[in-house]
């Protein structure tokens, strides 16, 4: 009796040894298993991606018989080994579906979403619920309320990349016949609305499941009335607006066979799904596919008449500033860059004539999971007279009453005036005032302003003889005079030599009496006839005299506010390529 006793006893643990063992998974596999890493001989399915980890459910040694959510890192594409995530709150429920994350930035709170069975009651359907985590350990989960847990079955909650749309799957009444899928908005306060049958567009009067927004908007789920054969499909729908999408279609092979596929996930470029599909380690595995057909990006420098160089440098950034790549633009404009299906870049471009302006534009790349893309992106070159940056000069301190720039020459000859009484002896000309000592500290101010101004025009006449002009292009040279708001003597005159200037369409007679409006006229004048003559011993303005166009205003009393009477007696230059 002892012995049939033993006998008994070493039969029922070599059952249950070999119930609990799981076959290991053959050294051939199926097209896009995940092999033994991720996937048993048990069924490991409802994959989900948050960030660069992988969640599905399992029922594998490690878990007691009963199905908890493991989680992976995906590591340069890679997958790590699975571990129980014992930090979340699900595992402490009963037929549990994968979890749903969302990182609230305006609240700073991660929000957990998931289905099982609702201990509190003896329904028996999975309710949706909520935990949330503000940095101190996950909430005590709760049913999802205002009537998306109901005494039906709710289940694969899902939410979109924003946080504003919430998927599931719901058999409540009023539905398109099993299982359908629902969404429900997030309303300002935080709360979930009622939830709305996606409609027979997107429903089947079989099971649709699992649903997933991807990152470009698309909508993904698995379902059985799409495919004729009872088993599940993944199925895609292009969307139309936020919440709304165009008559779903079937997937083609590899990603559906006549076997179950369901819960897809995706992860860059990969769709994630779980199919129990022949070659596989046993039951449910987890598979990934290429999702999207190769992208190529081809780009374009164009210029509308404005003569700039086209080649220059581009350079692409991803969503994160991060630079990837960086390349020299041809003389034609054209480049190319490599870029990934559903992925965010910033490309900026720059141009040598531009040395300013960095013009960049974001985009999303797109997916096309039936054939290759090819995107084109083009960048317009502004207008050759917005592309030079004008420079502006002041020349201040001119010595009262007087029209000559305060240079240290100018001063001496001024001083010379006043030792011969050819000047401020006589009413006319006591307008002028004597140039006391310290009109040197001005001289000196004055002398470097002029030789400053000087230097640019050189500098923009470089410019004229380089490559980012069309050979067109003139530099224009305005300047315009100021006085002091002090009144002049009815018997000011202007004593020195005539002025005939035709370019200007300037007259002025010795004698003519003296205003602030001409004094303004004469002090740009002979600030042109400073510069001109500094000029004409340079043998790069000689060969660009002609190219070079004067403009002479004199617009009278500077009545800017807070200004002394020094700084409004001046001049002001700009100097500019047109």
């Amino acid at each position: 009796m002892m012995m049939k006793i033993k006998i008994l006893f070493f039969l029922i643990t070599m059952i249950f040894i070999s119930c609990k063992s799981i076959p290991p998974c053959p050294e051939e596999l199926e097209i896009g298993n995940l092999g033994k890493i991720i996937n048993t001989g048990l069924d490991d399915h409802l994959p989900v991606v948050y960030g660069d980890t992988l969640y599905f459910t399992s029922a594998r040694e490690e878990s007691d018989d009963k199905e908890l959510v493991f989680m992976s890192q995906i590591i340069d594409g890679k997958f790590t080994y699975p571990v129980i995530d014992k930090s979340l709150p699900i595992n402490k429920f009963q037929k549990i579906s994968s979890p749903a994350f969302f990182f609230n930035k305006q609240s700073g709170v991660q929000e957990l979403y998931f289905a099982a069975l609702n201990p509190k009651t003896k329904k028996g359907n999975r309710d949706i619920f909520i935990s949330l985590d503000s940095g101190k350990g996950w909430s005590n989960p709760h049913p999802l309320g205002y009537k998306i847990s109901t005494e039906n079955y709710e289940s694969h909650p899902s939410l979109s990349t924003d946080g504003t749309i919430l998927l599931f799957s719901s058999d409540r009444p009023g539905g398109n016949g099993d299982v359908d899928l629902y969404l429900s908005s997030r309303q300002n306060d935080g709360s979930w609305s009622e939830p709305v049958n996606l409609g027979k567009e997107i429903n089947t009067p079989k099971a649709d499941i699992a649903p997933l927004i991807a990152p470009d908007d698309f909508l993904y789920f698995a379902s059985k009335g799409y495919g004729g054969d009872s088993t599940y499909d993944i199925i895609k729908a292009e969307p139309v607006k936020k919440g709304s999408w165009q008559k779903p279609r079937k997937m083609k092979s590899p990603i559906n066979t006549n076997f179950d596929e369901s819960g897809p996930a995706i992860w860059n470029n990969m769709l994630i799904l779980s199919s129990n599909r022949k070659g596989g380690c046993g039951g449910f595995d987890i598979y990934s596919f290429e999702l999207c057909g190769p992208v190529a990006l081809e780009g374009e420098i164009v210029s509308i008449e404005s003569g700039i160089p086209l080649n220059g440098k581009v350079e692409l950034y991803d969503n994160n500033k991060n630079k990837l790549n960086e390349q020299d633009v041809a003389d034609d404009g054209k480049f190319t860059l490599p870029v990934e299906a559903l992925k965010t870049y910033t490309i900026k471009y720059n141009n040598i004539c531009l040395p300013n302006t960095t013009m960049e534009q974001d985009l999303t790349t797109p997916c096309n999971d039936t054939s290759s893309v090819n995107l084109q992106v083009k960048f317009t070159l502004p207008e050759e007279q917005n592309m030079f940056q004008t420079e502006e000069f002041v020349v201040p301190f001119f010595v009262t009453g007087y029209y000559k720039p305060n240079t240290s020459d100018n001063l001496e000859g001024l001083r010379m005036k006043f030792a011969y009484n050819i000047i401020g002896v006589a009413d006319s000309t006591k307008y002028i005032e004597f140039p006391g000592p310290e009109y040197d500290d001005y001289s000196a101010q004055v002398d470097e302003g002029i030789d400053n101004v000087i230097e640019n025009i050189l500098k923009t006449i470089e410019q004229l003889s380089g490559p980012c002009t069309s050979g067109k292009n003139g530099i224009t040279i305005h300047i315009t005079g100021y006085a002091d708001p002090r009144m002049l003597s009815e018997f000011s005159r202007y004593f020195e030599d005539d002025i005939d200037d035709e370019d200007f369409d300037i007259h002025i007679s010795r004698g003519e009496a003296m205003t602030n409006e001409l004094l303004s006229t004469l002090r740009a004048y002979y600030t042109f006839i400073l510069l001109s003559s500094k000029l004409e011993d340079s043998k790069e303005f000689q060969n660009f005299q002609d190219r070079v166009k004067w403009e002479i205003e004199g617009k009278g009393i500077d009545e800017k506010p807070d200004l002394s009477n020094e700084m409004r007696r001046r001049v002001d230059i700009k100097v500019s390529i047109k």
